[in-house]
């Protein structure tokens, strides 16, 4: 059994007037239904909610207010999952409709919460269907695509495989050739933009070399053609390939790729070279600390030119860590007055930036 994350966008399901297209969401079900005969799982990670909702609402101006956007993605969800109902049951599956934030990944709890609600759906026989809860999503609390949603969904579920699927081929390099496996030193060229979808490239090539790097074996293909699908897992190079690498362990990843910030570290050079050779943060290679956090909060790590070198699990709170910037182990304990741990970010704690 392998476990499946399709992530299909608004550029897909939505044709040029700005209707949904409902051959190609049978053409999906049918594919998707291939896979879950086969004894996978599959999750479907699906935009389209905002297309649909100023279809139903006879809108044609995409220019508006953040709570008129809301307001049509909760009348555009709905009748996304009709269709999505209409068009599995064809084919006997059972759908689920998972509503997620950005925040649902930060906290540890609702994180697993969230892989309770998916395993309890998969193991009653139900495909969910997932999407960004856009009706109460701001620019802070949102994925900012579902690009990145999907690739952390795979994250957190420990998937197999990761398909983005995009309107075009694969990526091009900026001499104009496909690229069958992406490598971290080439240079692509660029793409415009289109329609309804809010992410581009860029933001999938992010997003599948978090997956990748977990060991998710990744692809960003032709989502028209379909077939691509069963082709990549049979090993043939219908897109970009990003080869699942393992680099991390979970526990890394969820700090690397799902947690959220609440301050920053700016480290000095001696400590952004030890970072880097997977060795403790000590608060004696602290130059400045920003914002306000507590004792087990995920925090940026930025070397003193402003550069991110990770981020990791704070040993201290703000306060603290802010009195006893730059002493040694010793001289710290002094000044806070109590026994307090020599380490402010342990090396198992810390995700390194690639």
């Amino acid at each position: 059994m392998k476990k499946i994350v399709v992530k299909v966008g608004s550029n897909l399901l939505v044709k040029g007037n700005g209707t949904i297209d409902k051959e190609y969401m049978v053409e999906l079900a049918r594919v998707l239904t291939g896979f879950w005969q086969k004894g996978n799982r599959v999750v479907l990670v699906s935009s389209g909610a905002k297309a649909a909702g100023y279809g139903v609402a006879l809108r044609t101006d995409v220019n508006q207010d953040l709570y008129i956007k809301q307001a049509l993605c909760a009348v555009g969800q709905v009748q996304l999952m009709k269709l999505y109902e209409r068009v599995f049951d064809l084919y006997e599956i059972k759908v689920a409709q998972f509503l997620i934030n950005r925040e649902d990944f930060s906290d540890r709890k609702r994180f697993l919460n969230l892989r309770n609600t998916l395993i309890g759906l998969l193991e009653m026989g139900f495909l969910p269907i997932v999407n960004e809860n856009d009706t109460v999503s701001t620019e802070e609390t949102s994925f900012g695509d579902n690009d990145v949603l999907a690739a952390m969904f795979s994250i957190g579920w420990k998937s197999d495989y990761l398909f983005l699927l995009s309107t075009i081929d694969g990526i091009i390099d900026e001499t104009g050739k496909k690229i069958d496996e992406y490598n971290f030193g080439t240079r692509l060229k660029r793409l415009p933009g289109s329609g309804w979808g809010t992410g581009g490239i860029q933001t999938k090539i992010r997003a599948a070399r978090a997956a990748s790097a977990v060991g998710i074996e990744s692809c960003i293909c032709n989502g028209k053609k379909l077939e691509n699908l069963e082709k990549f897992i049979k090993g043939e190079n219908i897109g970009a390939r990003f080869k699942a690498r393992n680099t991390i362990n979970s526990r890394k990843a969820w700090i690397g790729f799902l947690s959220s910030t609440s301050g920053v570290a700016v480290v000095n050079k001696g400590a952004e070279m030890a970072l880097k050779k997977s060795k403790s943060l000590l608060p004696v290679g602290v130059v400045e600390i920003k914002g306000d956090f507590h004792t087990g909060d995920i925090i940026d790590v930025l070397s003193d030119d402003g550069n991110r070198i990770g981020k990791g699990i704070s040993n201290f709170d703000s306060i603290e860590i802010r009195k006893i910037a730059g002493l040694k182990s010793q001289k710290a304990k002094k000044k806070l007055g109590y026994d307090c741990p020599t380490v402010f970010i342990h090396a198992d704690n810390f995700w390194k930036e690639d």
